[in-house]
C-alpha cells in the first residue's frame, strides 16, 4: 500500500514523496522570465518539502509575456536554468505546463474592456462560451456588443499545425533550462481542451467528430514533444468532467485518458471544470466539500497504468494520505494550501500537524498573496527578532488581536491577550456559521493552538474597566476589540429588523418570510446569508441593496467559484433580486424598497435582515486613552470595519513595527 511519504518514479524521474503543488496562476513573472517574485512564490514551496512542483501555464509563443512565463524564445533558457537548480536544491521536482488561452481568452475581455482575440476549434456563440458572466452579468451580450468583440476565430489547419510545432520547441526548451518534465495545459477551457468538449469542437474535418478525430491535435503535440524532450515525462492536464450538463463527461475522458496513454503520455494530471463556464471545479468554494472531486482521478486511474493526480480543495494532508493509501491517486496536489502553509508537507511528515495553518477556502488572493500571509509571495519580507523585548497587551481575543499577538510573541516581545467572552474568534464564529463556510474557522483553531504552545498568558471572560486598562503594566497597548452591527436609526427598537449577526446566530427570533438588505457578502451584504437561511428552511422574499451586482465583492477574487455558486444559486431558488435600491420603510408585514426605475415594491416579509452598518469604538477609545504611559494602538475592525485580510495585515504589520 502506498502513502504520502513513498517516492514515485515517472518514466525517468523519481519523486521523492507524493504531495505535490498544482500549476496556478501567480502574476509573478518578470517580463517572461523568473524575477524576484517568482522565486518567492515557488522556492518557499520547494523548501517546505512537496515532491512536485509544476510551474503555471506557460507561453510557447517567441514573445516575452508580462504576466506569463515564456518558454518561446532561447535567450530565456539560461535565467530559467537558475531558477531550476535552486528549486533542485530543495530535491524538488520541477515541471513547466504550456498553455495556448483558447476560449479562455474571453476572460481578459470584462477585465480589459476591449476586444481581445479568441481562437478556438469553432467559431461558436461567445455568450455560451462564456456563461458564467451572463450568469453574473445579464447583460454580457450588449457589453461585448459595446467593447467590440465581434467572434471567436475558428483555428485553420496550418494554424493547428503552427501551434503544435511551437508547444515541442518550447518543451525542448524546458529541458534545456533543466526542468525535468513538461505539462500540456488540456483543461479548464483551455486551446486543447476545446478541442476535446462537446460544445467548443463543432468541426466537421479531421480534427473533430469522432474521438480520434478530437484527440489528434494533442496526439500530434504528444509526438512531436516526445521527439523533443527525450526520456523526460510529458504531462497532461484534463478536466475530467467539464461539469455541465451539455459538456464532457467523465466517461468521456476515461477514453481519452487510454488514449493518452498508447500514445505515450507519462501521467495524466486530472482536474475538473471551464473556468469561464464552472469555475467551482477550479476555483473551488467551501461548498464543495475537501477532497469532493477524488473521484474522478480514481475512476481515470482504474482505465490506465501511469500514475494519475488528484486535485480539489485537499486542504489536510492526512486527508491525501488517506487518499493515496485507498489508491484514489497516486500524487495528490495541495494548492492553496500550500499557498497558505508552504511548510505543510514538512510539518506532516515530521508530525507537527499542529503547526500546519490550513486554508480558509476564501478565495480571495490566491495569487499574488494568500489573505493569511500578507508579507509572503509577491511581498515576501523576513520576520526579524527585535532587539528591544516590550510588553504588549492585547485587548480583544478576534483574528487580528491572536494575530498581533501571535507575531509579536515570536519575534521575542512579552505579550498578553484580555478578552471579554468566553471564546476566541470574535466575528469568526458567526462567519464560519453560514452555509458551509466551516473552513474560515480554520485561521481561529491554528491561532489559539500556536498562543497556547508560545505560552501566551490568556485571560477569557475578563473585561477590563477604564481605570484597569489605565494602570496596566506594558509598553504597548493594543486595542483589537472589533465592531457592532446595528441598523438604521429609523428602525432602531423594532422587533422585525434584525443585524445580520442577530439573524446568523439566531439571537433574536426571525420570522417565516425573510427580506435582506445588502447584497454582498458578510459584512457588507447578505448573499450568503440568503442562501444560509434558505437552507434552514426561511422563505427569502428577495435581497436588496444600493450596490449594482450581488456579491460583487467576490469579483475582484478572478471569477471565484464562489461567486459563481451564489449567483446560480440565486438563479435556480428564484430569489428576486433588486440592485441600485433603496430602503423606504418596514411595516410589520412588509418590506417597501425602491427599485432603479424609482418604482417602490412593497414585499410581504416578517423580518428585514439590514445589513452594512457596523459601529466601531475607536473614537471613544482614542478620546478615553489619550494621555497614558505607553503607547497605544488600534487594530482589525476596530481601527476601521472592513474584512479578513485587512484584520491580518493590520496585526501583521504592527507586530513587525514594535
Amino acid at each position: 500500500m502506498a502513502k504520502l511519504t513513498d517516492p514515485l518514479k515517472i518514466r525517468n524521474m523519481e519523486i521523492k514523496n507524493r504531495l505535490g503543488f498544482p500549476p496556478m496562476m501567480s502574476g509573478s513573472i518578470s517580463n517572461g522570465i523568473p524575477g524576484k517574485n517568482f522565486y518567492n512564490v515557488y522556492e518557499p514551496i520547494a523548501k517546505g518539502g512537496a515532491g512536485l512542483i509544476t510551474v503555471e501555464a506557460s507561453g510557447t509563443e517567441p514573445m516575452n509575456n508580462p504576466i506569463q512565463p515564456c518558454m518561446g524564445l532561447d535567450e530565456n533558457i539560461p535565467e530559467f536554468k537558475k531558477f531550476t537548480d535552486k528549486i533542485h536544491e530543495y530535491g524538488a521536482k520541477i515541471g513547466i505546463q504550456f498553455a495556448n488561452g483558447g476560449i479562455l481568452g474571453l476572460m481578459f475581455i470584462p477585465i480589459l474592456r476591449m476586444p481581445m482575440p479568441v481562437a478556438a476549434p469553432s467559431s461558436v456563440d461567445p455568450v455560451t462560451a462564456s456563461s458564467v458572466f451572463e450568469l453574473i452579468n445579464p447583460n454580457w451580450r450588449k457589453d461585448l456588443e459595446k467593447i467590440g468583440f465581434k467572434e471567436i476565430h475558428a483555428l485553420t489547419k496550418p494554424e493547428i499545425i503552427q501551434i503544435e510545432n511551437l508547444f515541442a520547441a518550447a518543451g525542448k526548451r524546458a529541458i534545456e533550462a533543466g526542468f525535468d518534465y513538461v505539462e500540456i495545459h488540456s483543461c479548464h477551457g483551455s486551446l486543447y481542451h476545446d478541442f476535446l468538449s462537446p460544445y467548443y469542437n463543432q468541426r466537421t474535418d479531421e480534427y473533430g467528430g469522432s474521438w480520434e478525430n478530437k484527440t489528434r491535435f494533442i496526439k500530434e503535440t504528444v509526438e512531436k514533444m516526445r521527439d523533443k524532450v527525450n526520456d523526460n515525462p510529458i504531462f497532461v492536464r484534463i478536466s475530467a468532467e467539464e461539469l455541465l450538463p451539455d459538456g464532457l463527461k467523465i466517461q468521456d475522458q476515461l477514453e481519452v485518458a487510454k488514449i493518452l496513454e498508447s500514445i505515450g503520455v507519462d501521467c495524466i494530471d486530472v482536474t475538473q471544470g471551464i473556468q469561464v463556464r464552472t469555475p467551482r471545479g477550479i476555483n473551488i468554494p467551501t461548498y464543495v466539500p475537501p477532497g469532493g472531486f477524488i473521484h474522478y482521478p480514481e475512476a481515470i486511474k482504474k482505465v490506465v497504468n501511469i500514475p494519475v493526480i488528484g486535485v480539489g480543495n485537499i486542504v489536510n494532508p492526512k486527508m491525501a494520505d488517506e487518499f493515496i493509501q485507498q489508491g484514489k491517486a497516486d500524487i495528490i496536489y495541495m494548492g492553496r494550501q500550500l499557498i497558505t502553509d508552504p511548510d505543510t508537507p514538512n510539518k506532516y511528515f515530521s508530525g507537527q500537524t499542529d503547526d500546519i495553518k490550513h486554508c480558509l477556502g476564501c478565495l480571495v488572493g490566491c495569487g499574488r498573496v494568500c489573505v493569511l500571509n500578507p508579507y509572503k509571495r509577491h511581498s515576501y519580507k523576513e520576520l526579524v527578532p527585535t532587539e528591544a523585548p516590550k510588553k504588549i497587551v492585547v485587548i480583544g481575543g478576534g483574528i487580528a488581536g491572536m494575530e498581533l499577538a501571535r507575531v509579536a510573541k515570536l519575534r521575542g516581545h512579552d505579550v498578553e491577550l484580555y478578552e471579554k467572552t468566553d471564546k476566541l474568534g470574535g466575528l469568526m464564529h458567526i462567519l464560519a456559521a453560514e452555509y458551509k463556510k466551516e473552513q474560515f474557522m480554520n485561521i481561529v483553531k491554528f491561532q489559539k493552538i500556536q498562543l497556547s504552545k508560545m505560552g501566551v498568558p490568556i485571560h477569557l471572560n475578563k473585561e477590563l474597566s477604564n481605570d484597569e486598562i489605565r494602570d496596566l503594566d506594558c509598553d504597548t497597548l493594543v486595542f483589537a476589540v472589533g465592531t457592532e452591527a446595528v441598523t438604521p436609526v429609523k428602525f432602531e427598537g423594532r422587533a422585525n429588523v434584525l443585524t445580520q449577526d442577530e439573524a446568523i446566530s439566531k439571537s433574536k427570533p426571525i420570522g417565516k418570510n425573510v427580506f435582506i438588505w445588502g447584497l454582498d457578502t458578510y459584512w457588507k451584504g447578505g448573499a450568503e446569508t440568503a442562501i444560509t437561511l434558505k437552507e434552514q428552511g426561511y422563505n427569502i422574499k428577495g435581497i436588496a441593496g444600493s450596490e449594482k451586482i450581488l456579491a460583487g465583492i467576490l469579483t475582484n477574487a478572478n471569477l471565484t467559484g464562489r461567486i459563481a455558486f451564489i449567483h446560480r444559486y440565486f438563479k435556480e431558488n428564484n430569489i428576486p433580486q433588486f440592485k441600485n435600491a433603496k430602503l423606504i420603510d418596514v411595516t410589520d408585514k412588509a418590506v417597501i424598497i425602491q427599485d432603479s426605475d424609482g418604482k417602490e415594491h412593497e414585499i410581504e416579509a416578517d423580518t428585514l435582515i439590514h445589513i452594512g452598518g457596523r459601529v466601531t469604538p475607536r473614537k471613544t477609545l482614542e478620546k478615553e486613552f489619550e494621555n497614558v504611559g505607553f503607547k497605544v494602538e488600534y487594530i482589525g475592525d476596530c481601527k476601521k470595519p472592513r474584512d479578513i485580510q485587512a484584520a491580518i495585515n493590520d496585526a501583521q504589520t504592527l507586530a513587525r513595527a514594535i
